[in-house]
């Protein structure tokens, strides 16, 4: 009975050879996660191309990942026969999933899948079509880019066996690059680190504040504080929070006020850039890390900026960004707004 090799690997720089047809069609995919921790099978990780591991690497704590792959058919009788592979390395763990699928056949027999890293085995009996297996091995510690992993998997039933033998070059982490102020970073810039005895600052970990990349004021000489111009619209919102780390809970507490409209606070909160959503009005204290490190954050004007801090019904605070001076003014005034996130 005719059997199609068609010999391709797409890999690391690193040549071999693997039985291939063209892919089936009309395959469903089930995962089994046996044999490998399911946060490796994420149904949201990215897999790219199959990388260099001279020119790649793995953003750390990142989710996309370097495959090499291969695929192959055989056909006996009206039985088609399909044996796919992806395998790559996470920044823990070398990674095999293997799918078998049938297509073109009244039968729809099991298969028995061996997968094989370095050695170390796993076997599943029974494998139906559409399904995925894989087998994952943890990297040995001191692990480098480009050293080579071994692994095969061997498929048999429903005809010869197909067998896959591989080599693969270990792609490497990205080196951690020290973040600091005015960085580009996670939807604007980077505003403030925090420093020991700052409240929220965690020894041995890297938070601070984000700012967004330019006022969210569409008013050239700013918008008002409250919501509404009239005396019954002022009113008393709780937002006294001045410190560090208080200008989401101050935010918050606004728009529960205020509910809906176009104010300062609401339009931070509304706010998304780059995918995120969680920005928010600064408190005096962190408004005042943005004019400090004004220069290198880019974009302010030499006017009034208004806080998230309110003093009373009436009054909330605001800095002057010509002079860094702090006040509390009348909610009604026209100032301008800058969005801030943490991290």
């Amino acid at each position: 009975m005719p059997l199609l090799i068609i010999l391709f690997l797409t890999s690391c720089g690193i040549e071999s050879l693997t039985d291939m047809q063209p892919d089936l069609e009309n395959s469903s995919t089930e995962l089994l996660s046996e044999g490998i921790d399911t946060d490796l099978l994420n149904t949201n990780m990215r897999l790219a191309a199959a990388g260099s591991c001279v020119s790649d690497c793995i953003e750390p704590g990142g989710s996309t990942f370097y495959p090499i792959n291969g695929m192959a058919s055989e056909t006996v009788g009206r039985t088609t026969k399909s044996v796919s592979y992806e395998a790559y390395n996470t920044e823990t763990h070398f990674v095999v999933e293997v799918t078998y699928a049938i297509n073109g056949g009244r039968a729809n027999p099991g298969a028995t899948i061996i997968i094989a890293i370095d050695g170390d085995e796993m076997e599943y009996t029974e494998v139906r079509s559409g399904r995925t297996v894989s087998h994952s091995v943890a990297l040995a510690e001191g692990w480098a880019g480009c050293d080579v992993v071994a692994f095969s998997v061997v498929q048999e039933g429903a005809g010869r066996p197909i067998i896959f033998s591989e080599s693969y070059s270990l792609i490497p982490v990205c080196p951690e690059v020290p973040l600091k102020i005015g960085d580009a970073y996670q939807g604007g810039i980077i505003a403030y680190i925090l420093q020991v005895g700052d409240p929220g600052y965690v020894a041995g970990e890297i938070h601070g504040i984000i700012a967004a990349l330019k006022d969210q004021t569409e008013i050239s000489n700013g918008i008002r504080w409250n919501n509404g111009e009239f005396f019954e619209d002022y009113l008393e919102t709780g937002a006294t929070g001045t410190a560090l780390g208080t200008g989401q809970t101050n935010t918050t507490a606004i728009v529960e006020a205020q509910g809906v409209g176009s104010y300062p606070a609401s339009i931070c909160n509304d706010l998304v850039l780059d995918g995120y959503d969680d920005w928010y009005l600064p408190s005096k204290d962190e408004l005042n890390k943005l004019y400090i490190n004004k220069g290198v954050i880019g974009g302010f004007q030499n006017v009034a900026y208004w806080s998230s801090s309110e003093s009373d019904r009436f009054d909330s605070g605001a800095q002057n960004f010509f002079d860094g001076t702090q006040f509390n003014t009348d909610k009604g005034n026209p100032f301008r707004v800058r969005a801030v996130r943490s991290f």
